[in-house]
């Protein structure tokens, strides 16, 4: 029977000390942290830029003087508005939900029909 001997999960170089470690040095395991953290900002980006986008299509949906419009969803649709990134939601008291991106909300209703709310 062969033990394998165990390497390191950045560099795959053979690690000595302990069975449990999983770098050969400090400086492969803060480079491993690095690249990850790198990866999870390259994802909040891409977050960013939808939700970026999401607001500039509600802003541009609602004029300045007025505080609520409703709008066909598939005006929305068309623009590529993405419906499954928000920064939040809130329930009113009958029970509808208020989806908010940034300090814009809509709340759907049963009849295709989206109404914007832009925070005051």
């Amino acid at each position: 029977m062969t033990i394998s001997k165990p390497t390191c999960i950045h560099c795959s170089t053979l690690i000595i000390g302990r069975t449990d470690k999983k770098y050969c040095s400090i400086k492969c395991k803060n480079a491993a942290h690095k690249a990850a953290r790198k990866n999870n900002k390259s994802v909040t980006k891409h977050i960013d830029r939808i939700l970026h986008s999401n607001y500039q299509i509600l802003k541009t949906m609602i004029d300045n003087n007025i505080t609520q419009k409703k709008v066909p969803r598939l005006d929305l649709e068309l623009k590529n508005f993405n419906f499954n990134y928000i920064t939040g939601y809130y329930i009113n008291k009958h029970g509808k939900v208020y989806h908010y991106v940034y300090d814009y909300a809509w709340m759907e209703f049963s009849t295709q029909e989206i109404m914007i709310v832009k925070k005051k």
